[in-house]
């Protein structure tokens, strides 16, 4: 049986302050932080900023992080104060995402005052809505005959393409929509994609043994496709 957020945050946050006391900041952000989290299918997305990342304190993190791994496939991220300090080109869509709906559970707010520049966010939505698309593409050409399989990529895949929505929403300076329904109607205006195949996936994310379509997947490889050209014809005016 999945663990609940607070089932694997509160241990989790006990072992780190005990491993480091007050020296370090913690971000919940994504779908737990939204309210939109899904048992099961979602991840906890967890954000540590420490004042020393040096080895001798990470190796303190061991026993936590092990905990972690047996509710959670993917662990909270690491990164020191500093290094976060100068990280607002490197990750626009990361913090793009966090900035969307986050809640400070430990220390200072690493978020406060960051301005993510709209050319850099434009380069990043480019490139990981085209790295999305191959593979989706990929991954259609080897499942297709087997709806069970095309549904659990259609429905592991759709978070990633929910955040790059967000993102393209922010670019654009429209309201950022945090209903997961309301981010793809939205994407779809700006884009100019049908939202009827991506609503339908969104519908039955939550299923496990879900069959997908072959015409629901190619409305959804469409959807993602428009996504990448539309962003791909921005010019750097455009994104205001």
């Amino acid at each position: 049986m999945a663990k609940t957020t607070d089932e694997v945050l509160t241990p989790f946050l006990a072992d780190v302050d005990s491993a480091l006391g007050t020296d370090y900041s913690a971000v919940l952000y994504g779908s737990a932080a939204r309210g939109d989290w899904v048992p099961g299918r979602s991840d906890i997305n967890l954000l540590l900023v420490l004042d020393d990342p040096g080895a001798a304190r990470l190796a303190r993190l061991e026993p936590a992080f092990t905990a972690w791994r047996k509710a959670q496939p993917e662990p909270p991220l690491l990164i020191g104060r500093k290094e976060w300090e100068h990280a607002v080109d490197t990750f626009p869509i990361e913090i793009t995402d966090m900035q969307s709906a986050y809640r400070v559970l430990r220390g200072a707010d690493p978020l406060a005052g960051l301005v993510v520049a709209p050319a850099d966010l434009r380069r990043a939505l480019e490139r990981e809505v085209r790295g999305k698309l191959l593979r989706l593409r990929q991954g259609f050409v080897v499942m297709s005959k087997h709806p069970n399989e095309l549904g659990q990529l259609a429905a592991e895949s759709l978070a990633t393409i929910l955040l790059l929505f967000r993102c393209l929403a922010v670019l654009r300076g429209r309201p950022l929509q945090r209903d997961p329904a309301a981010a793809i109607n939205e994407a779809s205006k700006i884009a100019g994609f049908r939202p009827e195949q991506l609503l339908a996936i969104l519908a039955h994310r939550s299923e496990r043994r879900w069959s997908c379509s072959v015409e629901c997947f190619l409305g959804y490889l469409d959807a993602v496709e428009q996504t990448a050209r539309f962003v791909d014809q921005l010019e750097p005016g455009d994104q205001a």
